[in-house]
């Protein structure tokens, strides 16, 4: 079967040209589906904990939980996507574990019952799910679209991330602060994790439309998993363009993620606002992200990592604004440059990994650059300790300066600002 061979008739914008693949197009309203629920997440879970217990530690306790388990999950889930026949089946087992997980924590609300430990545990279990899927979920991209269009499917998936970003969070913290929640009212949020589960389910049936070729990996030789794992990070090693992409991306991804992992305490203790001000911060800052994923849709397959570096150099610049801002109004200006460079980030990382690396070893490899997000939560934990004893404006404040002094130094690297 030729994976890119169904395409509809009449040719659409550049941008959108992914669009014209039938896979594609269910592609992403699966992951349209499995975005609006993760992006509702970010919001009500952080929300949920600073509610309950005021603790900046306590949310980095959150995000370092699901990282410990990606340690272990998320390169077991690279062999899985190399090994699995179909890789459609394992974001759907995620899909219905995902649902489940949600379902649980909406029931304990219900029932009044909920502590920071169950929304600890369903991080864990979640993150578990996550970093399992994830692998999978990435390497699927290239074989509904192929290499050609790779660059313009993974921007346009992420204008999808972003549009649910701008929507949602705020649409669900408008939602909590209608039924009264805050003050510490967190009955409402029941609402939001039935909606979420309704999301998950919505995502698991329509990854039943997407027919791709069965993996040709699936029916080789297989070596004992550890043995696996051990030829994918020898490939790493040994391979100096990806060894540098996914050591880069990691330090920018370091940098800048210290400012969501603390916003739902910068905005009630910096902004002085409340529930709905925090889920509308959020999906504003999604209009920059917006922005920033068709731009990148819309180029050619050249000067990526320039191009990359200039949206990180404005997502810092921005972020170290924002640090300093005790303004509502002003903070929502600033995020919007942040999801800018954001997109540009995380869009142009990913297709310069992808563009690189051996087709036997891409679900490792993108296990790996998966693997990154789990040592980046658990390093961040210290910073929401130094967070709650100097301020979360300091926090994201030194983290920015560290974005901009890594940029400038890349851009002083010839052999990652040549890659196209």
């Amino acid at each position: 079967m030729n994976n890119f061979s169904s395409r509809s008739q009449s040719r659409l914008p550049s941008t959108f040209r992914a669009f014209e693949i039938k896979n594609y197009r269910w592609f992403f309203v699966s992951m349209f589906g499995n975005f609006a629920s993760m992006n509702i997440q970010m919001f009500v879970r952080g929300w949920l904990v600073f509610e309950i217990t005021g603790s900046y530690e306590k949310l980095g306790w959150m995000t370092a939980a699901g990282g410990l388990v990606g340690l272990i999950a998320a390169p077991l889930g690279g062999v899985v996507a190399d090994r699995v026949r179909q890789k459609t089946q394992v974001i759907q087992v995620s899909g219905v574990c995902n649902m489940f997980v949600t379902l649980w924590v909406a029931w304990l609300i219900a029932e009044g019952a909920l502590v920071f430990e169950h929304l600890l545990v369903a991080s864990i279990l979640q993150g578990i799910v996550m970093n399992a899927m994830m692998p999978s979920r990435q390497a699927l991209t290239k074989d509904v679209v192929g290499l050609d269009l790779m660059t313009n499917a993974i921007a346009l998936s992420t204008s999808g991330m972003n549009t649910a970003r701008l929507l949602l969070p705020g649409l669900a913290g408008g939602l909590v602060a209608a039924l009264g929640g805050g003050d510490g009212n967190i009955d409402p949020a029941k609402c939001i994790y039935l909606l979420m589960s309704a999301l998950y389910l919505f995502a698991t049936v329509t990854m039943f439309k997407i027919k791709v070729a069965d993996n040709k990996g699936a029916d080789g030789p297989r070596l004992p998993i550890l043995m696996e794992l051990k030829h994918g990070f020898g490939y790493v090693l040994r391979t100096p363009i990806i060894f540098m992409l996914l050591g880069t991306n990691f330090l920018m991804v370091f940098f800048s993620l210290t400012y969501f992992m603390l916003l739902p305490g910068f905005v009630k203790d910096v902004l002085d606002a409340g529930p709905d001000r925090l889920g509308m911060l959020i999906s504003i800052s999604g209009i920059g992200s917006l922005i920033g994923s068709l731009l990148v849709a819309s180029l050619p397959n050249k000067r990526r990592a320039r191009v990359l570096l200039y949206g990180a150099l404005m997502m810092g610049i921005a972020l170290l604004g924002f640090a300093a801002s005790t303004h509502y109004w002003l903070s929502v200006f600033l995020l919007t440059f942040v999801g800018f460079g954001q997109a540009a980030r995380m869009s142009l990382s990913n297709v310069l990994i992808q563009a690189y690396v051996a087709d036997e070893f891409r679900g490792r490899v993108m296990s790996i650059y998966m693997l990154e997000m789990s040592i980046l939560s658990i390093a961040l934990y210290p910073i929401s300790v130094a967070a709650d004893r100097f301020g979360p404006q300091w926090a994201v404040g030194i983290s920015a300066a560290c974005l901009i002094v890594l940029v400038v130094a890349l851009f002083n690297v010839p052999a990652y600002r040549r890659l196209d």
